[in-house]
């Protein structure tokens, strides 16, 4: 069995998942920070401990994680949902489509330049003799 090739379908869809996790992967480690930084603000405050201030920065970056990989196993499961209701013809398929197309109007156009007058196609007919 010959081996399919992506289609351009394919390669765009893994490419726009691919911006969707560089996306997501940046979202988290900006929150990160963020959180990191006002836990640090708190504590430099004085309005929690350092043990607390390290806690609820646990409990923040362990949300944003679970998130996280929901948000991702979510978008995972939509677009394999999606590539399985749409048919997606292969690359041998889309080839062998155009060569016929190709072939068809080849075909077209010698019919029309053989029919474009009377005189043209009954050249081209073989001529009925009584009797024959």
């Amino acid at each position: 069995m010959a081996e399919q090739q992506p289609s351009n379908a394919t390669e765009r869809l893994r490419d726009v998942m691919r911006e969707g996790f560089t996306l997501a992967l940046g979202a988290a480690s900006w929150a990160y920070e963020k959180g990191d930084k006002l836990v640090g603000t708190w504590m430099d405050q004085g309005n929690v401990t350092r043990v607390e201030g390290r806690r609820k920065f646990d409990e923040f970056a362990s949300r944003t994680k679970k998130t996280g990989e929901e948000w991702g196993k979510a978008v995972s499961d939509r677009v394999r949902s999606a590539t399985s209701t749409v048919p997606v013809a292969s690359r041998d398929q889309v080839e062998n489509l155009e060569r016929r197309i190709e072939e068809l109007t080849r075909q077209i156009e010698e019919l029309k330049a053989g029919g474009s007058g009377s005189a043209g196609t009954a050249a081209t007919r073989p001529v009925k003799r009584p009797g024959s």
